[in-house]
């Protein structure tokens, strides 16, 4: 059968998806990896019919998927990574496979996006760490610190500097998508995607506690509003920023300078709704404890397997995101898609794309009435 011209870009992500090797899907399909490394490159652009399929059916992917047009593959600014530990100490393949499904889900949503207007609730700010606020760019507005950054958001919020009751929701209020991910025991907490011509994605990984997932991703949203290019400083800027947006000095520093002890953290925990170590951390960080005072309690932490994981009398619900299943939710709702019809739209088969956006298998999804309103109930 004749060649065809498919799209490097996808052939790239949907391998990474798989966490595949060119090796690996050479020796699957039969298809010659120096071929496979051409497309890939742009080098060589078509393989035949026979060639094609045989990728699709290793890949798990519609033979459609590799023709589409997309503005990609797109690396992510930072991979916020367990611990805060570097980037480096996650491998190769669970770093491409995270970003390319976080390309495969902004591929999707940019889709959607083309029959929706979205009208956000609340600005999303632009700001920037500097000594000289003469200095600062003509796109940010300027800051001493992230934790001023963090409180200007909150200001807009319209929040005073008490607990932040749902997280999600006011950052989807500003259009920026929240998404949670099977990152495949992939050892990362986050990742933010910046489409062309789209507000940020957030990617977060569904396997997290969620007071992990809370500061994930303020921590994300710091390096949105803050830094539009990666320099030396921006991870600890984006936990700071983090910190005080979750718990702002001002509300939090009263319950912090009281004894603590286990119990009180697992009470200020389900008040604040963030983890009992980063209570530690922010009370020791805030000047309200010594290290001593801090080590003491780590210990405590440790000896009652509290670092690994805190009492689930402690635990806080977990926020999800409803943007993108607002959008899957208004094509088959008001614009009248199957959800197989969705699917295809969307080059990925059913299955994979309920599951993708947090949604039951197609036939175990019921069909409520739809509202798309950004910002809304909170």
């Amino acid at each position: 059968m004749a060649s065809k011209q498919i799209n490097g870009g996808m052939l790239l992500l949907a391998r990474k998806r798989r966490r595949k090797t060119q090796k690996d899907l050479a020796a699957e399909t039969g298809v010659a990896q120096a071929a496979i490394s051409r497309v890939e490159n742009g080098t060589k652009d078509v393989l035949s019919h026979e060639e094609i399929q045989s990728i699709a059916r290793s890949l798990g992917f519609p033979v459609s998927f590799f023709f589409e047009q997309e503005p990609l593959y797109k690396t992510p600014l930072s991979i916020h990574g367990a611990a805060f530990r570097k980037k480096s100490a996650v491998s190769a393949k669970d770093q491409g496979a995270v970003v390319a499904l976080a390309n495969h889900l902004v591929m999707h949503l940019r889709r959607m996006l083309e029959a929706v207007d979205l009208e956000p609730q609340f600005p999303l700010l632009q700001f920037e760490v500097v000594d000289d606020k003469s200095s600062v760019s003509e796109h940010a507005r300027a800051v001493t610190s992230a934790a001023e950054a963090a409180q200007k958001v909150r200001k807009s919020w319209q929040l005073d500097d008490g607990p932040l009751p749902n997280l999600v929701k006011y950052i989807e209020a500003t259009g920026v998508f929240v998404v949670q991910g099977d990152f495949g025991g992939a050892d990362i907490d986050g990742v933010t995607i910046r489409p062309p011509g789209m507000k940020p994605v957030v990617v977060l990984n569904a396997d997290r506690p969620a007071d992990r997932k809370r500061f994930s991703l303020a921590h994300e949203y710091g390096h949105v509003i803050l830094h539009p290019f990666p320099y030396d400083a921006m991870e600890k800027e984006a936990n700071e920023f983090a910190a005080e947006l979750l718990t702002p000095a001002k509300g939090v520093l009263p319950d912090l300078k009281k004894p603590l002890t286990i119990p009180r953290l697992g009470q200020l925990k389900l008040k604040w709704r963030v983890a009992m170590a980063a209570l530690i951390y922010r009370a020791k960080a805030l000047n309200a404890i010594t290290d001593q005072a801090a080590t003491s309690l780590y210990k405590k932490m440790s000896y009652y397997g509290y670092r690994t994981r805190e009492p689930d009398e402690f635990s806080i619900e977990h926020e999800q995101g409803s943007l993108s299943s607002q959008l899957m939710e208004l094509h088959t709702e008001d614009l009248g898609y199957s959800f197989d019809e969705l699917a295809d739209a969307l080059r990925t088969f059913p299955t994979e794309l309920a599951e993708m956006h947090g949604l039951k298998p197609p036939d175990q999804r019921p069909k409520p009435k739809l509202k798309l309103i950004i910002g809304s109930e909170l």
